[in-house]
């Protein structure tokens, strides 16, 4: 009879044992994760993670923790509208406490997070504190950080220019007729004078009456003519014209003279 009690309370306590080991390994697998887990950004850049909590098929009522951000800085945080806050995070105090109606084992988003990324290299963020809950015991305190690269800005200088696409022969568009601009003519400018040059004085006009007084009638001037160009008999030298009449006069007197003596006779 006392070996059957003894049996008993063994049975007993290995089964509870085996009942812990069973919650505990359950309890292990529940989570508080970021996604996404990783990215890779620009420096000066803004972007949106989101907070949960992985059940693993635990009972999870309420999720406690911290947010830590390392080389980032928080913009703002925003609580799902399926979960009920009991202390609302903040980007200045980052710490919450969110309840999971009727306690439930369906993964939950708990709040959105925008953070901007910071100086070149690696950026994360994770939690503290972290504390699962279920029905009045803790079933996880485990967490899934969000790991992030951060890049350098590209310059001008790197970006490559544009390429100019080449237009094709059947495309080419016709000249445009252009109307010739009627052409001006330099106005010239008269040089003025200089000090250090005589002035050019007008010519001084020759009285008319003058050369009136001086010329001779049209018919004098043919009656003069006339008679010059009898005397040179057109050589235009008197002397030649004389010495051509003489001769032609001596001629005539020999030939009257010749004519006389004949009569005579």
């Amino acid at each position: 009879m006392k070996n059957t009690k003894i049996k008993i309370i063994l049975s007993a306590i290995i089964f509870l044992s085996v009942a812990g080991f069973a919650g505990t390994a359950a309890a292990a697998g529940s989570s508080v994760y970021v996604s996404p887990a990783s990215l890779t950004k620009t420096v000066g850049d803004i972007f949106n993670v989101s907070v949960g909590v992985s059940t693993s098929g635990s009972k999870v009522c309420a999720v406690e923790g911290t947010l830590v951000f390392n080389n980032l800085s928080c913009q703002s945080i925003t609580v799902d509208g399926n979960v009920t806050p009991q202390s609302v995070p903040t980007c200045s105090n980052p710490y919450f406490l969110i309840g999971v109606p009727s306690c439930s084992t369906a993964d939950k988003v708990l709040f959105a997070v925008s953070a901007k990324a910071g100086s070149t290299g690696a950026a994360s963020i994770s939690f503290t504190g972290i504390d699962i809950i279920g029905e009045g015991v803790s079933v996880g305190t485990a967490s899934v950080s969000g790991n992030y690269t951060i890049n350098a800005i590209l310059t001008a200088t790197l970006t490559p220019a544009p390429t100019a696409t080449p237009k094709t022969a059947s495309t080419a568009t016709p000249t445009p007729k252009t109307t010739p601009k009627p052409t001006v003519l330099p106005t010239s400018t008269p040089t003025p004078v200089s000090s250090e040059q005589p002035a050019i004085s007008a010519p001084t006009p020759t009285p008319t009456t003058q050369v009136a007084a001086n010329e001779q009638p049209p018919e004098r001037s043919l009656f003069l003519a006339s008679i010059s160009s009898a005397l040179t008999l057109g050589t235009g030298n008197i002397w030649v014209g004389l010495l051509i009449l003489l001769i032609i006069g001596g001629i005539v007197y020999y030939f009257i003279q010749k004519e006389r003596h004949k009569n005579l006779k």
